[in-house]
């Protein structure tokens, strides 16, 4: 009687123990997410970089145009208004948009998947992601930003390099040639690769220190915002929209003199002699003819452009990818 006992104890405990497995619900499988994600993301990256660069150039295009005949003028007519006094027709500030337009898709997919590569390599290799000290983090944050913002802008500039050579030749020569794309054709028949490339070296120097503040300042403003104004309810939309346009601004300022020079390099003839074009020549040209303060012409203009240009940007892109992930877009 005690055997059977115990064996009706044991058969009731089995019976409780495989019911109770039964009822839990089933483990879900997580591995398929995670090898899924990395691929999504750059796709993320590629179609809001591309949208958000579109959307950039048509608000920002008439008054790059308007800089880059005040870098070229002479000191003493460089005004907005004497360069729109200047102008056959009001609409000429939009010569030259069909290549940064057709370059901007391209050009900011590869700015936005570099960036947001670089980073998710970065974070998967980095070691101290455990780590609990603040500084600590803030520190590895800004060395993240810095060094994947300098990669991400030298990697710009095999685009932005032709791009803007291209639209500066098409804005001081609107007579010379029909459009963007006879331009490109015309140059790279008679000097090849090398020449539509020209004044490659000061776009890269330009982009990317550019780049190393633009995301640095983008991310920790947009956080700053969003953690300071609280209580005031600061949207992420206003937070990117401001921080956007800051770091645009704030970016330009500091690398606007090499840009300047780069501009000087592309606007020269085809046929001009390898030290003309040199960085360090037309520097000191400038500073020997005009002083100093040359190496700042249309520099008002351009930090006035760069704030509602890079706003659109970076909240486009911000929010597209958003969208994109809210909706499962592959």
């Amino acid at each position: 009687m005690e055997s059977k006992s115990t064996t009706n104890q044991t058969t009731q405990q089995l019976t409780r123990h495989v019911t109770a497995a039964l009822q839990q619900p089933p483990r879900r499988v997580t591995t398929t997410t995670v090898v899924q994600q990395k691929p999504t993301n750059a796709i993320h990256d590629l179609l809001a970089g591309g949208i958000a660069g579109s959307a950039g150039i048509f608000v920002g295009h008439p008054l790059d145009s308007l800089k880059v005949r005040m870098q070229m003028s002479g000191g003493g007519g460089s005004s907005i208004r004497t360069i729109l006094s200047q102008s056959s027709t009001l609409g000429s500030v939009w010569n030259g948009l069909p290549a940064p337009l057709a370059g901007a898709a391209a050009l900011n997919a590869c700015i936005f998947l570099t960036y947001g590569s670089t980073t998710r390599l970065w974070d998967k290799y980095d070691t101290t992601n455990g780590n609990n000290n603040n500084n600590d983090d803030d520190s590895k944050s800004l060395a993240k930003e810095a060094i994947c913002g300098g990669i991400t802008g030298f990697v710009s500039s095999f685009i932005m390099c032709p791009t803007e050579h291209i639209k500066t030749k098409q804005q001081l020569n609107a007579t010379m040639y029909r459009n963007s794309f006879h331009a490109t054709q015309q140059i790279f028949t008679t000097h090849g690769f090398v020449g539509l490339n020209r004044g490659f070296v000061a776009t890269a120097i330009r982009q990317s220190p550019g780049f190393c503040v633009y995301f640095g300042t983008y991310e920790r403003l947009k956080d700053s915002l969003m953690q300071t104004h609280n209580k005031l309810k600061c949207s992420q939309l206003l937070a990117s929209i401001l921080a956007g346009g800051f770091a645009g601004s704030f970016s330009w300022a500091i690398v606007y003199p090499i840009d300047l020079i780069k501009s000087r390099i592309q606007a020269l003839p085809m046929d001009c002699s390898k030290n003309d074009r040199s960085i360090v020549h037309i520097g000191k040209s400038i500073l020997k003819e005009s002083g100093w303060k040359a190496l700042y012409r249309g520099f008002g203009i351009t930090v006035l452009r760069a704030f509602p240009v890079n706003a659109v940007i970076l909240t486009t892109h911000s929010e597209l990818r958003g969208l994109f992930e809210r909706t499962h877009v592959r």
